[in-house]
Order: structure tokens, then sequence, then C-alpha cells
């Protein structure tokens, strides 16, 4: 048991990357970047990515600058709103594997990367899913096990047929497998409001039949993250191409 916990230690995880989406929140995001650094675990390389929606100024500059240990690349796009923002950083990215999060998200429990990447790629899934299911009643869990390179991970898939919540799909923090994704469902709705694309999205991740398993962990059911930003949605601010 002891030399294949060993074997299974050795196992070389793919290259990940964090995508921060963010607009002009230069106190919560720096909360966000500092809770990832402490709460975020994966034994292989971890590349991090800015998608900022054009806030200008020296903004991106001096977030690179506050953490030059991270090794940022970033893409900046002319207030378009948030689905074209975060495809242009999702077309950027160089690794098939992402962490996505928001900029007013601040990590206050372990995540657990290097189980959510070996899961991901061992089922297919598309989607996990590391929020927490608070506020999303009505979604149904099945039970499930991984036969993974580093061993049997238990996980929960939400059944998207029984499930009677429309959101199988958040843009609440999740990892994404994204050639699978874009592969199925193409890239995020542009042109909407902040609402409109997420609930687009999800009707996609519901309804499309080829689209990959939304799955979290063990411990996925509750909330791993505090949401520190006051909503932008149906303000000034949530912008849709063109507006701004």
């Amino acid at each position: 048991m002891t030399e294949k916990r060993e074997l299974y230690a050795n196992v070389t995880l793919p290259d990940l990357t964090v995508v921060i989406v963010t607009y002009d929140r230069p106190v919560e995001i720096r909360r966000t970047i500092t809770a990832l650094q402490e709460h975020l675990h994966y034994d292989g390389h971890v590349r991090w990515h800015l998608a900022d929606d054009g806030t200008g100024g020296d903004y991106v500059p001096a977030l690179v600058q506050d953490y030059p240990n991270l090794g940022w690349s970033w893409t900046i796009t002319g207030r378009g709103g948030w689905g074209r923002n975060v495809n242009r950083a999702l077309a950027a990215v160089e690794t098939d594997h992402v962490f996505l999060c928001e900029d007013d998200y601040v990590a206050h429990d372990d995540l657990d990367l290097n189980a959510g990447v070996l899961v991901m790629d061992t089922v297919g899934a598309g989607i996990v899913r590391y929020d927490g299911l608070s506020g999303h009643l009505g979604l149904r869990l099945t039970v499930l096990e991984a036969e993974t390179t580093r061993g049997v991970i238990p996980y929960l898939e939400i059944d998207r047929d029984a499930s009677t919540h429309l959101n199988v799909y958040s843009n609440r923090p999740h990892l994404r497998h994204q050639p699978r994704l874009l592969a199925a469902l193409g890239p995020y709705p542009e042109g909407l409001p902040l609402g409109q694309t997420e609930t687009t999205y999800a009707h996609w991740v519901r309804e499309v039949p080829d689209c990959p398993p939304v799955v979290i962990l063990q411990n996925g059911v509750r909330r791993a993250f505090e949401h520190i930003g006051k909503s932008r949605q149906l303000t000034a601010l949530d912008v849709r191409d063109g507006e701004a």
C-alpha cells in the first residue's frame, strides 16, 4: 500500500491557469488573490491571468507589481461586458484546465485542485464547482467514485435532467476543462448583461446533449467563498458590447 501511494504521489499533473475576472475592484481583488494564494492547493504548475474589462489607469500594472511572484499574463477588453471579457481571456490561456474566479470571491476553505483535476480528467467532466451550492436549491446529486491515477476519489455529479434549479452551471468559482466545454458549447454569449450571460450559459449546460458533466467534490456542498463585492447587475456598469 505504501508503494502504491508513493506511485500516485509521483503522477505529474497538467499545468493549470487561475483566471481572475475583474473590473475596478482594487480592494476586493487583492483580498481575492491573497486568499487564493493561501487556500488553493495544486501539485502541478499554476499560472495566473488577469481578465480586466477596461478599468484603465495603472490598475493591471499595480496588481502585477503587488504580486510579482505569480508571473501574470493578462488581457484587457474595452468595457465589452462579462462574456466578451472572459472569452478573450480563455482564448489567450494556454492550458486546458482553468480555475475561473471573479474578483470579489474570497476563499475561506481549502481548495483541492489536485482532486478536481484528477476527477475531471478521469470521468470527462467539463466543470468542477468549488463555490458551494447555497441558493441553488433543487439540484439533484449522484454519489460516484473516480478511479484516478492517485487512487479512488469520491465525487458528486449534478443530475441535469432531475434537477429543478437552472444553475447546474454558475459563474461562481469553478474549475473548467476549456477545450471540452468549447467543443460542446462554444464561447460564452456576448452582448448581454451579466445576469443574462450567466442564465444563457446555464441553459446551454442543461440543454445541450453533449455537454460534459458538472461535478463537485465530496465537500463541495458547503460554501467555500465569501462574496464581498457589491453587485453591479442592472446598473450603469453592467455593460453590453459597445455600450461603454
